[in-house]
């Protein structure tokens, strides 16, 4: 097992998404940096580090001397997100085929593993945090410092569906969900090709079974 340090920006990212997918937060919600700070037992300037990188990825909002609010995505922003998603993400799936590693497929297996175990004891927040941090992985693995920000600012894509007024659980199978990422982790080893194809398939059923949803639901408009 690897020995991650993260640093307390990390670490209070990391808490503050936690709480968005757990419901303890909410979409809409106003985040207050004196709080979290208290919260967290941390600075207010680590706190406010820690939601401009959330800022910069789309799920919160951070306005300059004013306020910080949990994004709610209305289903066109979902549609427009996951339109960029279909373009960068097969994109960087396919350059780190390219320079495809022992390192790069533990990496990426360590938060599959995760995500099993979230689904298997139905744990949706806990899943979406494996969930985020496979593809934040892949995105650093393409070892291209302009893919890995243009990618970052689609990183709400993979639970969007949570920040449309749905904390419940998305209907779907999520145990066969985590193992739709070991066959991204397949496609990789076979090569760029395979890897852009896969990548590209899987984001196009996950786009059109979370519309879906909320059809069924009659809500996020």
């Amino acid at each position: 097992m690897r020995i991650v340090t993260l640093t307390k920006a990390e670490q209070v990212r990391q808490a503050i998404l936690l709480q968005i997918l757990s419901g303890e937060l909410q979409p809409g919600q106003r985040l207050l940096e004196a709080q979290l700070s208290k919260e967290l037992g941390v600075s207010q300037a680590t706190v406010n580090g820690a939601l401009q990188d959330l800022h910069n990825q789309g799920l919160v909002t951070k306005l300059l001397n004013r306020s910080t609010n949990v994004n709610r995505y209305t289903r066109l922003e979902i549609e427009k997100l996951f339109a960029v998603r279909l373009v960068l993400e097969p994109a960087a799936a396919a350059a780190v085929s390219s320079a495809w590693s022992p390192k790069a497929k533990d990496l990426l297996t360590e938060q599959v593993d995760l995500m099993r175990q979230a689904a298997r004891k139905h744990d949706l927040a806990k899943f979406c945090l494996a969930d985020y941090q496979f593809h934040q992985e892949v995105y650093r693995l393409t070892d291209n410092s302009f893919l890995i920000q243009a990618c970052q600012a689609i990183a709400a894509a993979p639970f969007a569906y949570v920040l449309c007024d749905h904390l419940e659980a998305l209907p779907t199978d999520y145990v066969a969900l985590a193992e739709d990422h070991q066959h991204l982790i397949d496609a990789m080893q076979e090569g760029p090709e395979a890897a852009a194809k896969m990548t590209r398939d899987r984001i196009a059923a996950w786009l059109n079974h979370s519309l879906h949803a909320l059809e069924t639901t009659n809500s996020c408009a």
